[in-house]
């Protein structure tokens, strides 16, 4: 019941990251057409398209995490045997999970920083703190599943 919970919301995540590139895509093909023939591009584009990567990336880590997907670097591990990669797997979730709880508690103080300050982008005047509303809930669902492929690692009930 909780792990398929937990992969609802990492597929969730993921595909509102997917919208979200899709249109930080169109908003810079929209933008390069309106640079090239009409001198008027997207104002703010760039800044869009940072906020909107650092975000997108973000929420497609937890998904990422469930998957597998993080790259392994495997080469002084080929020779161990199978119960070592197990426990060397579950550590490095453990870890994971570590690292993004913390992340997410800094990311959190960042934001809240950013909001006292009322630092905005420069072109669009766009608030810097909105930035960073998706991402907080992005490290605390990654140090979850984290959590949750750490538990499967132990049990033995990896896919």
């Amino acid at each position: 019941m909780i792990g398929r919970c937990i992969e609802k919301a990492c597929l969730i995540m993921a595909v509102l990251a997917g919208v979200m590139f899709c249109i930080e895509a169109l908003m810079s093909v929209l933008s390069v057409i309106g640079r090239a023939t009409f001198n008027l591009p997207v104002p703010g584009d760039y800044e869009l398209v940072q906020m909107l990567s650092a975000m997108g990336i973000a929420m497609c880590l937890p998904y990422c995490q469930l998957a597998k997907g993080h790259v392994f670097v495997d080469f002084f591990t080929l020779w161990a045997p199978a119960p070592l990669k197990k426990a060397l797997d579950a550590l490095s979730a453990l870890l994971m999970s570590l690292c993004a709880f913390v992340l997410a508690w800094r990311i959190w103080a960042g934001m809240i920083e950013m909001r006292e300050y009322g630092e905005t982008s420069m072109v669009i005047s766009l608030p810097i703190w909105w930035g960073y509303v998706p991402v907080v809930p992005a490290f605390v669902l990654l140090g979850i599943t984290a959590l949750y492929t750490f538990t499967q690692e132990i049990r033995g009930e990896t896919k």
